[in-house]
């Protein structure tokens, strides 16, 4: 083919192809699920659909600014291969094997894949320099079995108490679940530590600061480290980061109607533990009163949605409905509805007591707090207050962790040069956390400690490219970022604009009563909440604020009998006697 006809056929060609030179794929053999099929429509058009949305994320990152053109992969790496797997309804859902941390280890988003494809683009021959979770995984998996091996081997040269050289066995279990326990904590901190210098790293092209919208004293800065993981903290109560579900977390359930329950457990369908709330079983503790002893429940994730989803709906019982949940002697009113002497009409009363008990306990767990994995503390002026910083908060029905996105009320003073304006981004502000903090004054043992959350702010917006300065790259604010801007600019009908983040305030504070609640990336959550209206406005090309369907924490808690619970020991005491199961926090978990 001559040049002038080559030319003339790129000229014509609806995307421009991307080559990539290097790979680090395994190209392993017998792998889960099927490979893709070219007589099949579906996954002809999800394979193009990866190509596209991974190639637009190297041109964003990569390309020229004033290139418009419109670019697709020419194939994935060498070793790496996009399979299907198909679920009991029909359905098919996509993941690309060939990482080097193993056949299980599969990136489930384009946008996942895409931090990996960043590293290969690079030079850089190491591992912890990319910021793909399953590198980071990899990594910290690494590091952990040399700590492991590192404390097993100083072992037998450290002097034993007598009693244990009694039993030798027990001394090596204890030796080895210390060794285990240091290790997690050391690398919680160092994932903390990493993360304590982002909001810096975010604004190299913004050079504007705004007042924190709470004042009170906070540590300084951590120094600057290489890179940010983005690995969820190291306990087993999370999945993934956009998972929309996590273990000691208040959800509603549908069981013959909707009910509220705790979710004491999360498991996978299938060995591959892998993948989104729809592949796990949730066993769900019932809320009311341990008195009702009511039985443990597993449901799907379709059949659950967010606390925050739904308001919780007023006491209908007379003689409890101007009682807060403690001032109520539910062992008697148990024993009281238990006496009829009709089966049928008992157990209706039962039901209907317990559906009362746990709107009450919904609030008061709603409105309390707890902390866990604890990272360091430092004082402030002059040693009067104690700045606590935690890995976590149980923060009423949701589990928060650094590194997570909130939604949250930036505050008034919001420079135009950021945003659109405020009310522009009042229902779509998002923090990126980098500190949770416990603020006590030290001369006042009896004063309130306050809770705050400290970080970048964020609202996505639509333009054409280039986009202004003050869009951050999604790659360095997390997977939850990356996969929600996937989600708008799929479903965006204009191919001349694109979605991004734009910093709307830089390293700032704000108080728990800014904070609304958990960010949910939109299909995940829109596909729990109402299926066939997002498909729908999947088709109109239609791009919804899902987030405006939730409730924030402050609308569905802090009633007047109530008022204000604040902060609990653990997530246990938060929930107190109402579920029958004992609450166990997850492995890995400290609570402080």
């Amino acid at each position: 083919m001559s040049n002038a006809t080559a030319q003339e056929a790129e000229a014509k060609a609806e995307y421009y192809p991307i080559h990539i030179a290097r790979s680090d794929g395994k190209g392993y053999a017998n792998l889960d699920h099927n490979a893709l099929s070219p007589k099949e429509d579906q996954d002809i058009v999800q394979l193009e659909r990866w190509e596209v949305i991974i190639a637009g994320h190297l041109h964003y990152q990569l390309g020229p600014k004033d290139d418009k053109r419109q670019y697709k992969l020419a194939s994935f790496p060498k070793g790496y291969e996009l399979r299907c797997a198909i679920r009991r309804d029909g359905g098919r859902d996509y993941y690309l094997y060939g990482h080097p941390a193993g056949p299980k280890a599969t990136f489930r988003t384009p946008g996942d894949f895409v931090l990996h494809l960043l590293w290969l683009a690079s030079e850089s021959t190491d591992y912890s320099q990319c910021s793909c979770d399953l590198c980071a995984r990899m990594v910290d998996s690494n590091k952990q079995r040399q700590s492991l091996n590192t404390g097993a081997e100083a072992q037998p040269s450290t002097s034993a108490p007598s009693s244990l050289t009694q039993a030798q066995a027990q001394a090596q279990a204890q030796a080895q679940a210390q060794a285990q326990a240091r290790a997690q904590q050391a690398q919680a901190v160092q994932q903390a530590q990493l993360v304590q210098s982002q909001a810096q790293a975010q604004q190299t092209k913004v050079e504007a600061q705004s007042k924190p919208a709470v004042s009170g004293p906070r540590p300084s800065a951590a120094q600057p480290r290489p890179r940010t993981t983005f690995l969820p903290p190291n306990f087993r109560g999370i999945k993934g980061f956009s998972n929309v579900f996590r273990v000691g977390e208040m959800v509603w359930y549908k069981h013959a109607a909707w009910r509220l329950g705790l979710i004491l457990d999360i498991t996978p369908r299938a060995e591959n533990t892998d993948g989104d709330d729809s592949k796990y079983n949730f066993t769900l503790a019932p809320l009311g009163h341990s008195a009702l002893q009511q039985q443990n429940v597993v449901k799907g994730a379709g059949e659950m949605r967010p606390f925050l989803t739904f308001s919780v709906p007023n006491v209908s019982i007379a003689d409890i409905a101007n009682k807060a949940y403690a001032e109520v002697d539910w062992p008697a009113f148990a024993m009281r509805y238990a006496q009829s002497p009709d089966n049928n009409q008992r157990a209706v009363q039962l039901q209907m007591l317990g559906l009362e008990a746990s709107k009450m306990a919904a609030r008061t767990i709603n409105d309390s707090y707890s902390t866990f994995n604890k990272l360091n503390e430092q004082f402030a002026q002059g040693h009067l207050y104690s700045v606590q910083s935690y890995m976590g908060v149980y923060f009423g029905a949701e589990m928060i962790c650094i590194r997570d996105p909130i939604r949250v009320s930036p505050s008034a003073n919001i420079d135009p040069s950021f945003s659109m304006g405020a009310e522009a981004v009042s229902k779509s502000a998002i923090m990126l956390i980098a500190e949770i903090q416990l603020i006590s004054e030290t001369t006042n043992p009896n004063a309130i400690p306050r809770l705050q959350f400290r970080g970048s702010i964020y609202h996505p917006i639509c333009a054409a490219l280039p986009h202004p300065p003050n869009v951050v790259a999604p790659e360095t604010l997390g997977p939850v970022f990356v996969e929600e801007l996937a989600v708008r600019n799929q479903i965006e009908p204009d191919k001349s604009v694109q979605w991004g983040w734009a910093l709307l305030q830089a390293n700032t504070v704000l108080g728990e009563g800014d904070v609304q609640g958990r960010f949910y990336v939109t299909h995940k959550l829109m596909s729990i909440i109402d299926r066939e209206r997002f498909q729908s406005s999947v088709k109109s090309g239609v791009v919804e604020e899902a987030q405006s369907y939730l409730n924030s924490r402050v609308q569905s808690g802090l009633s007047e009998l109530n008022k204000f619970v604040g902060r609990q020991p653990t997530r246990a005491a938060a929930l107190g006697a109402a579920v029958s199961t004992h609450f166990q926090s997850p492995e890995g978990m400290i609570e402080s």
